[in-house]
């Protein structure tokens, strides 16, 4: 295709859509509809695996050791968890240190307060808090911590188990880790579903934009223009179409997640999605204007094969 003919080709493309008027509306109206649900795909995962991890954070164990136990023992045991592959952290907490905690805690009760002073002696045990990097494994960690040959140095309850929080919670623990594991397949799920919806929305969309345009395509052939050039104003109109629809879906986007902002963060685990949203305008816009230029042109190349006779 030489310059002359790419240069009909685009004003022919910018002509019919501008001509087409109504249709061409529409068209953008209803493919600004599949941005948009291939947005909130997008950003939805993003939120969802953002919730995932806010929840995975806060999920630890800790062990308690006998007030008689060594600080250097203890730390040698927090050498020894840390060398685990599947410990994120271990963060020591020495008796003084959860007694400052406790105290700056209960700060404004008096009674609780009052009764420390009564104990006279500091009643808290250290302990080591322990974050694994899937919530799968504490129950390994918790095995690790109770054959370990320093476990005689955890303290235990009146039933003489050991003090591992782990046990105590065990069963929250496992739901919580079966909880996200279902989470994310559905949310894989969905995802899926709503991109390939999005696809066949657009797609029969510049389909019956096209549609109008059948007997222009017959006529063109019977002159004896190539199918390169018959496609080609459909293929700009299609560019046209996902340009546009990217940029309005652009521009709606941004006062739903203002408006959503802050009664959003607290549902996703402090993430605020208008300030995600605005701090990754330019990556969101990229994905978004990257996927409607693919669904106008590809969708445009499929309609209009359809009428072309090879």
């Amino acid at each position: 295709m030489d310059q002359i003919t790419f240069k009909r080709v685009f004003k022919w493309g910018f002509i019919n859509f501008f001509r087409n008027g109504v249709v061409s509306v529409a068209t953008v109206l209803v493919m600004s509809l599949s941005i948009f649900m291939i947005g909130i795909v997008v950003m939805g995962s993003i939120f969802l695996n953002g919730v995932i991890v806010s929840l995975e954070e806060k999920v630890d164990i800790s062990v308690y050791f006998k007030q008689d136990a060594a600080e250097q023992d203890i730390l040698s045991m927090q050498k020894n968890l840390q060398d685990l592959p599947e410990v994120k952290d271990v963060k020591y907490v020495s008796r003084d240190e959860a007694l400052r905690i406790f105290t700056e805690r209960h700060q404004g009760d008096t009674v609780v307060l009052q009764s420390l002073q009564v104990v006279e002696e500091n009643p808290f045990y250290a302990s080591l808090e322990i974050s694994a990097k899937d919530t799968a494994k504490y129950e390994s960690i918790a095995q690790f911590l109770e054959n370990s040959e320093q476990a005689s140095l955890i303290t235990a309850d009146e039933a003489g188990q050991k003090k591992i929080t782990f046990r105590q919670n065990q069963a929250a623990i496992e739901k919580l880790t079966s909880l996200l594991s279902t989470a994310r397949l559905v949310g894989f799920a969905v995802s899926i579903m709503l991109a390939f919806i999005a696809v066949l929305v657009a797609y029969n969309t510049v389909r019956l934009a096209i549609y109008n345009s059948k007997e222009e395509i017959s006529v063109m052939q019977l002159v004896g223009a190539s199918n390169a050039f018959i496609r080609g104003p459909f293929l700009v109109e299609g560019v046209m179409y996902g340009l546009l629809s990217s940029i309005f879906t652009i521009a709606v986007f941004y006062p739903i997640f203002w408006w959503t902002g802050k009664k959003t963060a607290s549902i996703f685990g402090g993430l605020n999605v208008f300030l995600y949203f605005t701090a990754n305008i330019l990556e969101i816009a990229a994905i978004l204007i990257s996927t409607g230029l693919i669904l106008g042109v590809l969708s445009s190349a499929f309609a209009v094969r359809k009428y072309l006779r090879v």
